[in-house]
């Protein structure tokens, strides 16, 4: 193994494995642990990014800025067999991801709250304080998103059930000739 760079910062270090890992070089931090407990920014404790003997001098080119760096030519154009394909995400819009933490927040208070608001009236337990209330009400918002998008992404899979391939249907003709 040959060091090819030492960093004081994780990120540093972590973003130079990363261009390095995009190049096809398999790479190791070494001491980033130590820096961590040391502390950020201190020079005693280097974080060393190592790699085999034979990809230490491609990516020292790599890391210097020599190969795989900068800019797309002017002239540059994609090959003519790639193909754009739409992301593998579900599609959820702000309005409803507002929506769904919203609800989330509103039933975790009624869910959470009531009893905490019975408790105090019948002198059981104590008044529940604002920032209590709106910890509860942001924990079930998130709480909702998240179920908001599961169900999205179920819903997406079983119309992706139904239609495995798309309609491979040849334009011009119908589904009964199939």
């Amino acid at each position: 193994m040959t060091t090819v760079g030492e960093f004081t910062h994780q990120a540093e270090a972590s973003l130079a494995l990363s261009r390095l890992q995009a190049a096809g070089i398999d790479g190791f931090l070494f001491d980033e642990i130590s820096l961590a407990v040391v502390g950020a920014g201190t020079t005693a404790i280097p974080v060393r990014l190592e790699v085999s003997d034979e990809d230490a001098e491609r990516a020292g080119r790599i890391l210097r800025g020599g190969e795989g760096a900068g800019p797309l030519p002017y002239d540059f154009s994609p090959p003519e067999q790639a193909e754009v394909v739409e992301g593998n995400f579900t599609k959820v819009t702000g309005k409803a991801v507002g929506s769904a933490f919203i609800m989330g927040g509103v039933l975790t208070l009624i869910t959470l709250g009531l009893p905490a608001l019975a408790a105090m009236v019948s002198g059981a337990g104590r008044v529940p304080s604002i920032g209590g209330l709106l910890v509860m009400f942001v924990i079930g918002g998130v709480v909702g998103v998240i179920v908001h998008i599961c169900r999205e992404g179920l819903k997406e899979a079983e119309d992706a059930k139904e239609k495995p391939c798309g309609d491979l249907t040849p334009p011009g003709t119908s589904a009964s000739h199939r």
